[in-house]
């Protein structure tokens, strides 16, 4: 017999080896057909292709199937012998009518077997058409990631070299800028020790134009006071001229009434020379005191102007080559109250450091009138956001737009409790030019009195530019 599947198992020792055959499925030798273990001996019980012996002793080997027409046939049938036969051949008519049952049964449950194979192979082929679309698509996937890995390998090394690049010139602008700062640097403290001499030539001429227009001052005064005393003499000396007039016009009036007449017409006619020159020297003083008021605003606006400039170069010399290229400032003004009286007193402004927008940018400074301007005046803190002229002009965008915010920090002991105040503005500038449009902002004078905006008498002021 032979066996179509078959598993085996060895197991080795020192001395010799032994194999165990299995066989899942034998073929009968005598009909061909191929059993499992388990059905197998029974077949070979029951097969119709086996050898038998004839039972008559006739030494004849016949296939059990064609026993009993052998039977018929043999030479030695005996009575008995047929007898025996019949009922052998009743037997294996009754295993032959079990057989066909089993046999029956064996074909329904292979029939269903073969139903639930073919069901599982409609399965499996439908499970293998999946697995194939599902290779196809990770085929696919797979072809598409290989694709867009070396579309990214390329990129990156596209995106490498660009770096690279970046990096070489990067490091060329930052030498270059290095050089331009280190140049600035040099040319600022030329013209740091420049403005010094310059301010100091200002303080001295200052110095000198002060002491010359005090001096101015104390002549004016007392040529006041002279021309006051000098009035006043001769008024008295009118008075007394009048009065021996009058005594004379009474003692003579009796004796000629055309030369009363007279001699009044000629002493109103003194008399209104005389008030049009107290009235003229009136004039000439009030034009003197408006002109000393006007010298003296502009002398303290111009000591303003120094003590700003003084401050600017100190803290230019502070942060040395440092510049405020951020777009924020804080500015600090002390003496508050000192400030608000002069500002009252004089119309002073007070001018804030320049700053920038952003590196390169346009040239900022914020302007603060402490006692407002115009219709503000008095009860307002009048502010405005200017942009001047700056170095890089050229190369900056026209018209200049820009949002920024100013705050009046609040000064409290716990930050987190700080309510700032915040007014948001827009500078706009048509061309790189010095005719600017100031924008204009107020603050009345109790917000800035109220909470802790104001203490120590300082007020700190902040700048932001947003955009």
């Amino acid at each position: 017999m032979t066996d179509d599947r078959s598993t085996s198992t060895s197991t080795s020792t020192s001395s010799k080896s032994t194999t165990i055959i299995k066989y899942e499925k034998s073929s009968c030798l005598f009909c061909n057909e191929w059993f499992d273990a388990q059905t197998f001996t029974e077949h070979l019980i029951h097969c119709g292709q086996v050898l038998e012996e004839c039972p008559n002793s006739c030494n004849v080997f016949v296939p059990r199937i064609r026993m009993r027409s052998h039977l018929k046939e043999c030479p030695r049938n005996k009575h008995n012998l047929q007898q025996r036969l019949s009922a052998s051949m009743e037997r294996l008519d009754q295993h032959a009518d079990h057989r066909v049952q089993v046999l029956e049964q064996d074909i329904a449950t292979i029939r269903s077997v073969l139903n639930e194979e073919i069901r599982q192979r409609l399965h499996l082929i439908t499970d293998v058409g999946n697995i194939r679309k599902h290779n196809q698509v990770v085929e696919d996937w797979t072809r598409d990631t290989d694709e867009s890995i070396n579309e990214l390998r390329r990129q990156l090394e596209e995106e490498s070299a660009q770096r690279v690049f970046a990096t070489e010139q990067t490091q060329v602008d930052t030498q270059y800028c290095c050089n331009i700062t280190q140049s600035l640097k040099d040319q600022v403290e030329l013209k740091l020790d420049d403005m010094q001499q310059h301010i100091n030539q200002l303080s001295a001429d200052v110095s000198y134009h002060q002491n010359q227009l005090n001096d101015n001052i104390i002549k004016l005064e007392e040529l006041v006071f002279e021309n006051e005393r000098l009035n006043r003499d001769k008024f008295v000396q009118i008075e007394q001229f009048l009065q021996e007039i009058n005594e004379d016009i009474k003692t003579k009036l009796g004796t000629s009434s055309d030369f009363a007449t007279s001699k009044q017409a000629t002493l109103d006619y003194e008399v209104k020379n005389v008030k049009s020159i107290v009235c003229e020297t009136e004039e000439r003083i009030d034009k003197l005191n408006v002109i000393v008021q006007d010298l003296d605003k502009s002398l303290h606006q111009t000591m303003q102007n120094i003590s700003d400039i003084e401050n600017q170069l100190a803290m230019q010399q502070r942060i040395a080559s440092v510049q405020n290229i951020r777009g924020h400032l804080i500015w600090r003004i002390k003496d508050y109250s000192k400030k608000l009286e002069e500002a009252k007193q004089y119309d002073t402004i007070l001018h804030s450091a320049m700053f920038s927008n952003k590196a390169f940018g346009y040239a900022l400074r914020l302007d603060i009138y402490l006692n407002g301007k115009g219709t503000w005046k008095g009860r307002n803190l009048i502010a405005c956001l200017n942009v001047l002229s700056g170095e890089y002009d050229p190369l900056l965008n026209w018209p200049c737009r820009l949002q920024a915010e100013i705050i009046i920090r609040d000064q409290v002991s716990i930050p987190l409790e700080a309510q700032d105040y915040v007014k948001t503005i827009y500078v706009r500038k048509k061309s790189d030019d010095y005719i600017q449009n100031n924008q204009y902002f107020h603050i009345p004078h109790k917000v800035i009195t109220s909470r802790n905006y104001l203490r120590n008498d300082s007020l700190f002021v902040e700048v932001k530019v947003l955009k």
